[in-house]
């Protein structure tokens, strides 16, 4: 069954493209392509426009990972209804403009981003595609929904809801070993805690900023008398930050992210 996936019609590649690229730029600390990165995708990807709104049902399928055939079964029928009920023609038109605005800002080199679960995307992608044959797309819902179901739950991709219950559990948790929180730490907290609304655009903005600030302040304090006698533990902490790129945002991620921060700010305060 051979089709024809073209990438840049795929608003989940798109978006996940552009993330890739910001991480990449916030970590080069070009300050400049971030900002115009995340005004792409505050103006492409704002929750009153069409790319939005076909991207939270990429999201619905990826979500299917760990749950049971029938569910699964039953969630991708409503997710089809759903982009039946989507202009085709206005999501072509929104995605020709982002893909010119990614050309003329950012370079074609956006587009050979790696991109997380690419197969799976271009799936869906083939799914939602009218042009599609409907055999084709039986074939590919049916491989796809095995494969999530395959998937046993603690792999779940889903992004967890924070209460405000976990912000005092963290809060508590780092007010131990730090008498009080950094004013970065409690942005950190409040976006993680915020995330669901905006499907973590600002966390990810944020974190992007704080990955190149952490770096850039580690080869700071690499060339002072103290820290050229930390070089191989400084290396290893930098390797870690770098590993951070396009991870999924998770209570793990968070903490390490906290510590982190707590390290910088001992390091600018001596």
């Amino acid at each position: 069954m051979k089709l024809v996936h073209n990438k840049k019609r795929n608003t989940a590649f798109l978006y996940e493209s552009l993330v890739a690229e910001l991480t990449k730029t916030t970590l080069n600390s070009d300050k400049a392509k971030q900002e115009e990165i995340v005004l792409i995708l505050k103006e492409f990807f704002h929750k009153s426009k069409v790319l939005h709104k076909e991207m939270k049902l990429y999201k619905e399928v990826s979500d299917l990972r760990g749950t049971t055939k029938k569910v699964a079964t039953r969630v991708f029928e409503e997710v089809k209804k759903s982009r039946e009920k989507l202009d085709d023609k206005e999501i072509f038109n929104e995605q020709t403009k982002l893909i010119n605005r990614i050309n003329k800002a950012l370079g074609p080199k956006t587009f050979d981003n790696f991109v997380p679960n690419y197969k799976n995307l271009a799936s869906v992608y083939q799914i939602f595609n009218s042009s599609t044959p409907i055999k084709s797309k039986v074939i590919l819902e049916n491989v796809l929904i095995d494969e999530m179901c395959a998937t046993t739950i603690t792999e779940t991709v889903e992004k967890p809801k924070v209460s405000k219950a976990v912000y005092k559990i963290f809060t508590n948790k780092f007010n131990e070993k730090y008498s009080t929180l950094l004013e970065n730490q409690k942005m950190l907290l409040k976006l993680y805690i915020e995330s669901v609304r905006d499907n973590g655009l600002e966390l990810q903005s944020f974190i992007n900023e704080e990955l190149g600030e952490i770096k850039a302040s580690i080869d700071t304090f690499s060339n002072t008398e103290e820290g050229k006698d930390l070089q191989e533990s400084l290396s290893k902490f930098k390797k870690e930050v770098d590993s951070f790129k396009g991870m999924l945002i998770t209570e793990e991620v968070i903490t390490k992210l906290l510590k982190m921060q707590a390290l910088v700010g001992e390091i600018k305060n001596g």
